[in-house]
């Protein structure tokens, strides 16, 4: 119960500090384009809020422990415990649950509420600065994808996408089929003004057919069939970070069957899996910086280490992801390396203090 009073207590410190810092870009973004009230600019920055809080949670969990165990360690609550018989493990074990229990609802609740409210958020967004409405109405660049077929693949090229509609301006369609060798050769190519994927299929309006030494042929409104999903396709529009725990996994495959590219969306499944571990090192972290006995002398010190250290680890995380983001190291290993060693770190410096 200490250990949870004093998450909660970081968990209102760092969410007041992020209101504030995200009211105060929101007004910069939005109300010095629109005329918004101070409480509409409030409220959109509360519909980002689950989102940020989830991302921060490291931090939370890191600053409360810290000052719980500081706090215990001051009052010689801990010196009480440990001189009747308490190791530092049982000490350890109540926090290092809570923080695996946070986690877990931090990547399976917090998470999908955060994706949630954000869509919300771009939807307001869009609407006051004028915007198409519906929240994957978004203006991308070039799009390409790649769709296997029965004979060969096609390479699907358009201008950009409007996700809400699941429409792609100005497509080229271009078929290859297999040759005589077995290797692929160029068959046709297909361009239209606009093409909507609806139930199975490509509608493409003013579709024109060009095939390989004969004249281009009118075909008007035509509808092609696909295996590209819609979810796919409307993902393509959006980061990793604002899609769903639970629907990650469906949306990586669904990318990698479109031709697609899933490693941002492994990588963010991962990293989300991997939260309750790194909450767990950012406890271990916290509790082996106050462990040390009052009476010996530089306590603050060393709770100030412990809050350093934590910082270390952040940015050792987000270097790793940013690894893995760019194929340096496979999405596993950019996501649980950082909690992995800072954990095994924490545990070494906390059984060296306990068992010498």
């Amino acid at each position: 119960m200490q250990t949870l009073w004093g998450v909660l207590g970081a968990a209102a410190v760092v969410s007041a500090v992020i209101l504030l810092v995200d009211f105060v870009e929101t007004s910069r973004d939005i109300a010095t384009r629109v005329d918004i009230s101070a409480l509409r600019a409030f409220w959109l920055t509360l519909l980002r809020a689950p989102m940020l809080i989830q991302e921060t949670l490291p931090f939370i969990m890191l600053f409360g422990v810290l000052w719980t165990f500081f706090r215990l360690n001051r009052q010689s609550e801990l010196i009480v415990l440990r001189a009747s018989g308490v190791s530092a493990w049982r000490i350890l074990a109540p926090p290092l649950l809570l923080a695996v229990v946070i986690g877990l609802l931090g990547a399976t609740a917090l998470n999908p509420l955060g994706a949630a409210t954000n869509a919300r958020f771009e939807l307001a967004r869009e609407r006051l600065l004028g915007g198409r409405t519906g929240v994957a109405a978004l203006a991308t660049g070039p799009v390409w994808l790649r769709e296997p077929t029965q004979d060969g693949y096609a390479i699907i090229t358009a201008d950009g996408l409007d996700a809400g509609e699941s429409a792609l301006s100005d497509p080229i369609i271009r078929i290859y089929e297999a040759g005589a060798a077995g290797s692929p050769e160029f068959a046709r190519r297909i361009t239209a003004s606009r093409a909507v994927l609806s139930g199975g299929f490509w509608s493409m309006t003013d579709a024109v057919e060009h095939r390989p030494g004969e004249a281009r042929v009118e075909l008007g409104d035509i509808a092609l069939p696909t295996t590209i999903g819609r979810q796919a396709l409307f993902e393509r529009a959006r980061s990793p970070g604002g899609v769903s725990f639970w629907r990650l996994p469906g949306i990586a495959a669904s990318a990698q069957e479109a031709g697609l590219s899933s490693r941002a969306y492994e990588l963010r499944w991962q990293a989300l899996l991997s939260q309750p571990l790194m909450l767990a090192a950012a406890t271990l972290l916290a509790v082996a910086a106050t462990l040390r006995l009052t009476r010996l002398g530089g306590t603050a010190a060393f709770a100030i280490a412990g809050g350093l250290a934590g910082f270390v680890l952040y940015f050792m995380q987000e270097l790793m992801i940013n690894l893995g983001s760019a194929g340096a190291v496979n999405p596993v290993t950019a996501a649980w390396t950082a909690p992995a060693l800072f954990s095994l770190a924490g545990l070494f410096f906390i059984a060296s203090t306990e068992d010498g």
